[in-house]
């Protein structure tokens, strides 16, 4: 079996397919060290994976208020820090791997281990549109374009570049002029909804991020205040972030701090969102219609709900959205009967998908296969 060396950092949504991932590929046999990612308290634990801190990465802690400006410096961090580089160097350098994985915001380190001669494949975590039209045009390849360190170019040159997203919904999954992606579909686990009791109310899940968003604690009380006049039962999980503020719960309406959401979303049937994708996939492989208001704006958010509202199978308002245009668009969302449906297929296409077999698969024929 392989050594593979798996490098990134906790910025929240690349965790799940990093996890999943290698928990595939140690299931297989492979040897697995996953270097700057861990899973959360109450998610599922990597089977046989060796995790070690990058720790040139290993302060930054993205549930804390750090401002926009302090959310920016953690990204440009990861991707062009030095240290962080230095670390992936002697990371390839004593461990000599078979393959190495890298985040692909993780550029400078990426420029380095395509030197080091070991196989490198880089590990998207959001739509390829985000990818290829964030970051191979305009400010971000003009800024990266003097340090030779061209995302394209860089990921062009890569054994592989996985990207577990769905290629139906991505609007990159048609087009010609876009990085070489390899779709694996979602790593994203989902179940068939359960057994409703007759007369109970619908559930509504909230979750607005498990990283700290700028204005989140405002946003979250307006989101409660429109629940609280409807007909429903919610439960809004705050992901462990610091809120910097007291959210009071309602009758309806019970606030919690980090909660797998893969024990609630069974039994839920609207989920108010931020767009995140980790969140938006994991929402649509249960086959559950969507509110989402994107919390941030130099984000993947805007795109994916967008996307989530031409495909039909939600809505999107702004972040800035009262109280009664959220509490009306629940209530439409919840008797849609045709976003309903809409989102039950989309949940059993997901479903059928097993991104992270069919990344393990890719990995050991194109870049393992005879090492």
């Amino acid at each position: 079996m392989s050594e593979v060396l798996m490098i990134g950092g906790d910025v929240g949504g690349n965790v799940p397919p990093a996890l999943a991932i290698a928990d595939e590929l140690a299931r297989r046999g492979h040897r697995v060290t996953l270097a700057g990612v861990r899973a959360r308290p109450g998610d599922p634990q990597p089977t046989g994976v060796v995790e070690v801190p990058l720790q040139s990465f290993d302060d930054v802690d993205i549930t804390r208020a750090t401002g926009t400006v302090g959310q920016l410096r953690a990204l440009s961090r990861l991707g062009m820090s030095a240290a962080v580089t230095r670390e992936v160097r002697a990371l390839i350098a004593e461990g000599r791997p078979d393959a190495v994985i890298l985040d692909g915001i993780m550029l400078r380190a990426l420029k380095h281990a395509l030197r080091s001669g070991v196989p490198t494949v880089v590990l998207f975590h959001s739509l390829g549109a985000f990818w290829a039209d964030g970051a191979t045009r305009g400010p971000v390849d003009v800024l990266m374009r003097p340090f030779g360190m061209r995302p394209a170019t860089l990921w062009g040159a890569a054994a592989a570049r996985i990207l577990p997203t769905d290629r139906q919904l991505d609007p990159a999954g048609s087009r010609s002029d876009v990085p070489a992606f390899d779709w694996v579909g979602t790593t994203e686990p989902g179940a068939p909804p359960a057994s409703r009791t007759p007369g109970a109310p619908p559930l509504v899940l909230v979750s607005l991020s498990s990283a700290w968003q700028s204005g989140q604690l405002e946003v979250y009380r307006r989101i409660v205040a429109a629940l609280g006049g409807l007909p429903v039962r919610a439960i809004v999980t705050t992901g462990g972030v610091d809120l910097e503020g007291e959210l009071a719960p309602l009758p309806n309406v019970e606030v919690r701090g980090r909660v797998p959401h893969a024990e609630l979303l069974p039994h839920v049937d609207l989920v108010v969102g931020h767009g995140g994708h980790s969140t938006t996939l994991k929402t649509l492989a249960h086959g559950i219609p969507l509110l989402v208001l994107p919390m941030n704006p130099a984000s993947d958010q805007r795109l994916i709900g967008g996307v989530v509202e031409t495909a039909g199978l939600g809505r999107v308002l702004p972040r800035t959205a009262p109280v009664e245009r959220i509490r009306d668009t629940v209530r439409e969302l919840l008797a849609d009967d045709a976003v309903r449906a809409a989102a039950a297929r989309t949940g059993e296409r997901l479903r059928a998908q097993r991104g992270a077999a069919v990344a393990a698969d890719l990995l050991e024929q194109r870049v393992l296969a005879g090492r």
